[in-house]
């Protein structure tokens, strides 16, 4: 079946990122093209055209609109319609060409953070961002220590910037996460470890872990961005590979003002979820909530919630 196509509208740097994720994803041939206000500039970007306003719209099809600015993107979707086209942001575009929503927001975020992983880290390995987590005065460490650490899996584990906590509490450790490029950096630096294991997983289960072995599971600073069908594919599967009385300690969002809210589009990233769906979820894949804590991020009033499960 062919293609869908679009233009990108907008050929700054984020307009740019979302052309690599569709070149990487085998997607490239949905872009027609390009327009930006400086096409007389630019004329083209990796073999494909850039045109102006007018002439792409002559073109007859629709516009992905990459810009920033909220304000600025409605105004140019408004004029788009008045035209007779459609202008989609990226949370909206899989639908027209016809790919999973969730599957695809999965795989944009994982883009997402294997492209901007330098800056990222950066910002949250520093002694204040971890602080947030192993400060005395932490809600996450109030929880953690309640948890058994014999072996204990890590979701979501980035460049392990939280094992070295843990480290010689546990004598069995597996780190979990959907990137290559940070299971491989994980590997680098924790190769003298033996009690320490990998698993580059799918994003949405840990369909390779045994059952019934794991002593606790946490994850933090990650499931905050997660679709709430792939949170509970991941707590039915957590279910089955701990024992009889392990926890879990999960960092999710807590942002229910927007039922359409996702990593592209709600603020800090955060998919659309809150303290009482995921407990409703929790309970559902046979988990007894035991604790739950809302907690402020990046300035934002309970955006945020800690959950602590016990698998009975």
């Amino acid at each position: 079946m062919k293609q869908k196509q679009f233009i990108i509208y907008g050929l700054g740097e984020r307009g740019q990122l979302y052309y690599r994720f569709f070149k990487e994803t085998g997607l490239d041939g949905c872009v027609a093209g390009f327009c930006d206000q400086r096409y007389l500039e630019i004329k083209e970007y990796d073999g494909k055209g850039c045109y102006g306003y007018n002439e792409a719209k002559m073109m007859g099809i629709p516009f992905l609109i990459t810009l920033l600015d909220e304000e600025v993107s409605l105004k140019i979707q408004e004029q788009i319609k008045e035209d007779g086209n459609q202008g989609y942001r990226i949370d909206d575009i899989a639908d027209y060409m016809g790919e999973d929503k969730v599957a695809f927001n999965r795989s944009f975020i994982a883009f997402f953070h294997d492209n901007n992983m330098e800056d990222y880290y950066c910002k949250v390995e520093n002694e204040v961002n971890m602080d947030i987590f192993w400060g005395e005065k932490s809600e996450f460490l109030r929880f953690f220590k309640q948890m058994d650490l014999t072996n204990i899996i890590e979701l979501a584990c980035g460049r392990g910037r939280h094992v070295l906590q843990y480290l010689d509490k546990s004598e069995k450790i597996t780190l979990v996460d959907i990137l290559d490029k940070n299971i491989c950096f994980c590997r680098n630096k924790f190769m003298q470890y033996d009690k320490v294991q990998y698993y580059r997983n799918n994003g949405f289960n840990l369909e390779q872990l045994p059952s019934e072995e794991y002593t606790a599971l946490f994850s933090y600073d990650a499931m905050v961005h997660f679709e709430m069908i792939d949170i509970y594919e991941y707590l039915k599967d957590i279910y089955r590979v701990l024992v009889s009385g392990g926890k879990v300690l999960i960092h999710h969002s807590n942002y229910d003002k927007d039922y359409r809210a996702s990593f592209i589009n709600s603020p800090h990233g955060r998919s659309y979820m809150n303290s009482s769906t995921f407990a409703y979820l929790a309970f559902r894949a046979g988990f007894k909530v035991l604790e739950q804590k809302p907690i402020e991020w990046g300035n934002v009033k309970k955006l945020d919630c800690i959950s602590f499960l016990e698998k009975p």
